[in-house]
């Protein structure tokens, strides 16, 4: 390979990678959460079709709209002989199937003498996996109440759900209100879920509204939840929305959680989505986190650090989070610099770079319990979807690209592609073992990735470089 056709290569490389990677980042379309009218804005129709029955949302005009807080216009439920429900769909006010929750479209019910089996339903009707990893609830039934629920895939074997376990329990009060929960594996015994807990109890109120939980191990002993905290106290605001959590310690105190805040007040949108988290202590006095934020605001499927007054600080995170394509930006001013530079200026560079790496994945970072995800390309299925997830994965690409380029530059060695994945294994399982992050196979595949993609365009321009000097020491010798 020539010398030209090499500088091509590296320069189409990074350039593929760079247009690739902005493509990804390209955001999803933008949803108002405060458009359109809630639940309680609207009147209900109810229309009756032999054994369907279709109850509406309906607008001051008679119109069917679409209420904003529930996710869908109008719910037909057909029922049986019995007059149970056997199904439900969900439409918006064009009647067309719409996902509630983002989720699946329809629900399906089969009964039998002391359970129901619970199916979730994809647009066409069909059975679909959920994004919790189930299809299928078997619910069992003590008299009227929902006793056990226990999960299955599409073919009808027991899944394990995202939350780590494979089913739960659920105990009552004399009133019949709902006051535990234990969490179970496939066996039907108490196991702890990835929160850390194996049960929790809520507290409730003279409405019967739950004002508060603990956690518990498998023994029934209090333990902590992923934020350091063994329960939890709310308060609601008008809508119902919990606007304010305090977290508590094992007495059942106040207690600052891992992250350093011991209140969070939380504000909605009119669709009841979550806008704005702020923290404070426990007297009620704004408290800042590690990065200098006082809370965060969800904007599209990002957040944005705030100051103490709720407003966007001026900050790289808020830069990166707000313009994502920034990401490879300076990921390509880096990389050119790591070539371009004297070799004495490269290696501090490099050095620098792979604190600045060290800084992003482990430092501010919450501790607590070990979280893991060691299934490779977890993020397959929403790659496509979810624009919070594109930029993960792009993320950890980039961030090892100019470790590649820097590393290459400095030793000019083919062993240094096996750098970015020691340091990659390195960073997660020090995750792993601390529990600063989630220690995740994707991490490491795309770190690995961006190091080696990082190596081979340093190699081709170098390569390039060096055979210009030696085509001008030839053709241009010195006298």
């Amino acid at each position: 390979m020539n010398a030209n056709l090499k500088q091509g290569c590296g320069i189409l490389l990074i350039a593929s990678v760079a247009l690739l990677s902005i493509l990804a980042l390209l955001p999803d379309a933008d949803v108002d959460h405060d458009a359109g009218y809630t639940a309680s804005e609207l009147s209900i129709r109810e229309t009756v079709d032999e054994n369907v029955t279709s109850t509406s949302y309906v607008n001051s005009d008679g119109g069917i709209t679409d209420a904003i807080d529930m996710g869908y216009a109008t719910v037909c439920r057909m029922r049986d002989d019995n007059d149970r429900v056997v199904e439900e769909r969900y439409l918006d006010a064009s009647g067309n199937p719409v996902a509630r929750y983002g989720d699946y479209y329809g629900l399906s019910y089969e009964y039998e003498e002391a359970s129901t089996v619970i199916t979730y339903l994809d647009a066409k009707g069909n059975p679909m996996k959920r994004s919790a990893g189930y299809t299928t609830i078997v619910r069992t039934r003590a008299g009227c109440r929902a006793s056990d629920d226990f999960y299955y895939d599409l073919n009808g074997r027991q899944v394990q759900c995202s939350g780590g376990y494979y089913g739960l329990h659920r105990e009552y009060n004399s009133d019949g209100q709902n006051i535990s929960v234990t969490f179970l594996d496939k066996d039907g015994h108490a196991v702890c879920t990835s929160l850390g807990y194996a049960g929790v109890t809520y507290q409730r109120d003279g409405n019967g509204t739950v004002v508060g939980e603990q956690y518990f191990d498998t023994e029934w002993n209090p333990v902590k939840n992923s934020l350091g905290q063994y329960g939890e106290l709310y308060q609601r605001n008008e809508q119902g929305y919990i606007g304010q959590i305090t977290y508590l310690d094992a007495d059942g105190n106040p207690t600052p959680t891992n992250a350093g805040f011991t209140i969070l007040r939380r504000t909605y949108h009119r669709d009841g989505t979550a806008d704005t988290d702020m923290y404070f202590d426990a007297n009620g006095n704004p408290k800042a986190l590690s990065k200098g934020q006082y809370g965060i605001k969800r904007s599209g499927k990002v957040n944005l650090l705030l100051d103490r007054n709720g407003n966007n600080m001026l900050c790289v995170d808020n830069i990166l989070n707000v313009f994502p394509c920034m990401v490879v930006v300076l990921g390509c001013v880096v990389c050119l610099l790591m070539i371009v530079l004297p070799k004495s200026l490269n290696v501090v560079l490099t050095i620098v770079y792979v604190a600045f790496i060290l800084y992003e994945t482990l430092m501010f970072r919450e501790s607590g319990d070990a979280r893991t995800n060691f299934v490779l390309f977890s993020y397959a299925g929403k790659f496509l979807k979810e624009q919070s997830v594109r930029v993960g994965v792009i993320n950890n690409i980039w961030l090892f690209i100019p470790l590649g380029t820097g590393l290459y530059r400095w030793f000019q060695k083919k062993w240094v592609l096996l750098i970015p994945f020691v340091v990659s294994v390195a960073i997660e399982t020090t995750q792993y073992i601390t529990g600063l992050g989630i220690a995740e196979f994707d991490d490491v595949f795309g770190n690995t990735m961006g190091g080696w993609i990082g190596v081979l365009a340093a190699y081709t321009m170098m390569t390039w470089r060096k055979g210009k000097i030696s085509y001008h020491l030839l053709h241009h010798p010195t006298r």
